[in-house]
């Protein structure tokens, strides 16, 4: 008897525990007011380029709310919160009121105080349009990440016609540095001719200073038969600044030193210069379901005389359910010194269908 009662009462205080954790749980959630006057509670994950992430017990997946129809927000996480003006700081939110978000910032440095309005209790007043992201601060590793990978392909009867393409990136948003890696390719397949390919790869780093500015450090590689080139590898170092950056858009531009060294096919001399880089690179992420992106980059060698070269690349994007999309790309080299027998100028036009995550 004296084990059944103390099988019972460990039920009941397990079953207490369980309740008291329930509830304990849920009011650890956060919650948005909607300018519809809807409410949503979960938990607000990040806000990146205009939508907030908010995961909810009724959802296998995040929730999306455009960041300007939240009208108020209630959340006792701590974020890592990014403003137009470049500067990151560590904040809790604690309420939104007449477009006006008031932040609670955590241990700030001097430079912070100096650049931003604090009060005598580390807080701040900002106009909710100023944020252009948000990250929780006890977040994983692994949920810093985001990224997308797309498939395209064509078949043809005429000479049996087939066209590969594959799209995809991974990219990592930290408090003082982000970075990612890219890969695309294309491989066109016909009877009685060459393949045609086309591969090339990024992996970057940036590191954040103050007032929008930042450091980047790049290694691309390319593999294009249409001009020889068996391998090109580019190691970029420099500096940026960001003319544009709120959670609409971004545009930044950027200008470095660069190592270039290419193979070519066949017996053809490898060739290797250094070059100045000046370059471009565009986002609009708040245009209905459609997103728009682009880079330029302009190569003027050091040691080729009248040698420039350029590569750039122009994405539109459509959002058509949840996380899958349909993109088309534009991809265009040139080189005013291309190798012996090699086009001056190339470009590819992909249409994929893929998922974001």
């Amino acid at each position: 008897m004296g084990i059944v009662k103390l099988y019972h009462r460990v039920l009941v205080l397990g079953t207490l525990l369980l309740v008291g954790f329930h509830h304990f749980c849920y009011a650890q959630k956060d919650t948005l007011r909607l300018s519809n006057e809807d409410i949503l509670v979960g938990e607000i994950k990040y806000l990146d380029k205009g939508v907030l992430y908010v995961k909810t017990v009724y959802s296998n997946s995040d929730i999306e709310v455009k960041w300007k129809e939240v009208s108020e927000i209630n959340t006792a996480h701590l974020y890592l919160v990014t403003l137009q003006s470049g500067e990151r700081l560590k904040a809790k939110l604690e309420t939104i009121s007449n477009d006006s978000l008031k932040l609670s910032v955590f241990d700030p440095s001097q430079r912070t105080r100096n650049n931003i309005d604090l009060d005598t209790e580390d807080q701040a007043l900002v106009h909710k349009e100023m944020v252009v992201q948000l990250n929780e601060i006890n977040e994983s590793f692994a949920s810093k990440l985001n990224g997308e990978i797309s498939l395209g392909f064509n078949l043809a009867r005429s000479n049996k016609l087939r066209q590969y393409s594959f799209r995809s990136n991974l990219n990592y948003s930290g408090d003082r540095w982000g970075g990612g890696l890219s890969f695309n390719a294309i491989r066109s397949i016909q009877e009685s001719t060459k393949p045609i390919e086309r591969y090339d790869g990024t992996a970057y780093v940036l590191f954040y200073l103050p007032r929008d500015f930042f450091l980047v450090g790049m290694i691309n590689l390319l593999s294009n038969t249409q001009q020889l080139i068996d391998l090109r590898v580019n190691t970029v170092v420099g500096a940026g600044f960001y003319l544009i950056h709120t959670n609409h858009s971004y545009w930044n531009i950027q200008a470095g030193i660069n190592n270039n060294d290419e193979n070519f096919a066949g017996d053809l001399p490898s060739n290797s210069t250094r070059e100045a880089i000046f370059g471009t690179d565009f986002s609009i992420f708040d245009a209905g379901k459609f997103n728009f992106s682009g880079a330029l980059n302009g190569y003027k060698s050091f040691s080729e005389k009248g040698r420039y070269r350029a590569d750039g690349r122009l994405d539109t994007t459509y959002k058509f359910i949840d996380d899958f999309f349909l993109k088309i790309g534009l991809a265009v080299n040139y080189d005013s010194k291309p190798t012996v027998g090699a086009t001056d100028f190339d470009y590819v036009l992909q249409s994929t269908l893929g998922w974001k995550f």
